[in-house]
């Protein structure tokens, strides 16, 4: 089942009086119970991409669908709400909010999503954080964490809402390759468990995990692999 539909798809920016198309006609199709490597170098494109996958940036030109649905039919109010409950995101600088604790930061998602009241947002945070092996770091304040709990922290929040859709820019970018290792094994855990992960990195590691590897240069897809 396709999770996403990208169809002659462009984003272009202008620098002083240079065009640059950062996504140049680009269409694909990435499904549920995959995890794609969308891999280039810095400058390629990829983390255009994942942004405007994700809705957080608009398209010049062509048509984007999240399960079928036409991204442009819909009113900003429906996009945010759509990203809200069905895309999950994860960056390589984490995102926390400092004045909040572990548990908190978690808990973010789901306040804005309002479908669960305070008792269920405070247990449901702290099972997402023993999920990622934080159960005993819960009250502990971003500054207080290494780098890789910080992340699983971010893939804990990522996940709160349940969505189907994971989008992760360099997400093991700034880690150890122990935290590394879990981080990868992680998302390649929820593609097997159905959802559509898409990885955008440099880093060759990822293709070891990935269903698909897709190389990207100046807003292109160049060649795409199944590395099963």
């Amino acid at each position: 089942m396709i999770a996403i539909s990208i169809d002659n798809i462009i984003k272009k920016y202008h620098l002083k009086e240079e065009l640059i198309l950062a996504i140049n006609n680009l269409s694909y199709n990435f499904e549920y119970g995959k995890m794609y490597a969308i891999m280039g170098h810095s400058g390629s494109g990829k983390s255009t991409l994942v942004q405007c996958l994700g809705l957080l940036d608009k398209i010049d030109s062509g048509k984007i669908y999240i399960d079928g649905k036409d991204i442009s039919k819909i009113t900003m109010k429906e996009q945010n709400a759509l990203r809200n409950r069905k895309i999950g995101f994860i960056f390589q600088s984490y995102y926390l909010n400092n004045t909040m604790k572990a548990y908190e930061n978690v808990m973010l998602p789901m306040l804005i999503n309002g479908d669960y009241n305070s008792l269920d947002l405070r247990k449901k945070s702290k099972d997402l954080l023993c999920e990622v092996s934080l159960g005993e770091r819960i009250n502990h304040y971003p500054k207080e964490l290494s780098g890789g709990e910080q992340q699983r922290v971010a893939i804990a929040r990522a996940i709160a809402n349940n969505p189907s859709i994971i989008l992760a820019d360099e997400p093991t970018g700034n880690l150890d390759e122990e935290n590394e290792k879990y981080i990868l094994e992680k998302l390649k855990k929820m593609s097997e468990e159905g959802k559509c992960v898409i990885i955008v990195s440099h880093n060759n590691i990822v293709k070891e995990y990935a269903d698909v590897v897709i190389n990207m240069r100046k807003g292109k897809f160049l060649e795409s692999k199944n590395e099963i």
